[in-house]
């Protein structure tokens, strides 16, 4: 990847594409065979699917801007580490460059065992 640190477990992403959601890699890609699951934050509305982990920008400093975001887990992506890492190395996506405090990936884990999600990267 350019030089840069692997993608897995916690990276943030932001989508170069409108509107340039954030992404968390949510699995270990040396654990699941190179295949890695990532979910989007959102802003919590009342149309939210997901409200399963709700983070608040003290969770996330500097990144998180909305008052209320939520993992958005029920659309979360299954996709090689290869594949990934050629999306950004095409500038499809970005690695964010300030770490996710391993508090907040530590609950986003928790949260993402609560859903179907295990079942998902398994298929």
């Amino acid at each position: 990847m350019n030089g840069t640190k692997p993608l897995g477990l916690g990276t943030v992403l932001r989508s170069n594409a409108p509107p340039r959601h954030l992404w968390i890699i949510l699995s270990d890609p040396f654990q699941t065979e190179g295949r890695l699951l990532f979910a989007n934050f959102t802003t919590l509305s009342d149309r939210s699917a997901d409200d399963e982990c709700i983070l608040t920008p003290d969770e996330y400093p500097g990144v998180l801007t909305s008052p209320q975001s939520v993992i958005a887990f029920s659309r979360a992506k299954v996709a090689s580490m290869l594949a990934l890492e050629a999306a950004v190395n095409r500038g499809d996506f970005s690695v964010v460059a300030t770490p996710l405090p391993g508090e907040t990936l530590a609950e986003i884990i928790e949260a993402g065992r609560s859903t179907e999600l295990q079942r998902e990267l398994a298929g």
